[in-house]
């Protein structure tokens, strides 16, 4: 019973890794193009703000999900965990990117 949840545990962190790799594409609809990049108006913030918490809280959660329920897989999964983690920590990083730009554009745009 504990193995299954375990297995339960490691498929939903790998889920969780591959969501905020999936949730990163999103944050570029919320920046304009142009030379000088960024959100438009405040509805382009808080999508990148939203789209960088989801895509960091994804990383962080799925990561520490996978790294619980590693040891009960066979090998090959246990290798496409480590992927899932390095994808997910590639994600967060532009997730913090994102949480960034957004807090710092709706802080503009809220005090105009």
């Amino acid at each position: 019973m504990a193995e299954k949840k375990m297995g339960s545990r490691f498929r939903v962190g790998v889920q969780a890794c591959w969501l905020s790799i999936l949730a990163t594409p999103v944050g570029l609809l919320a920046i304009g193009g142009g030379p000088c990049a960024g959100p438009n108006n405040t509805a382009g913030s808080i999508i990148l703000l939203s789209i960088g918490m989801l895509a960091l809280g994804g990383a962080i959660f799925g990561t520490a999900l996978v790294l619980i329920g590693i040891r009960a897989e066979d090998s090959p999964i246990r290798l496409f965990g480590a992927l899932s983690m390095c994808v997910a920590i590639m994600a967060g990083l532009v997730g913090g990117i994102y949480l960034f730009i957004g807090y710092a554009s709706a802080t503009v745009f809220l005090r105009s």
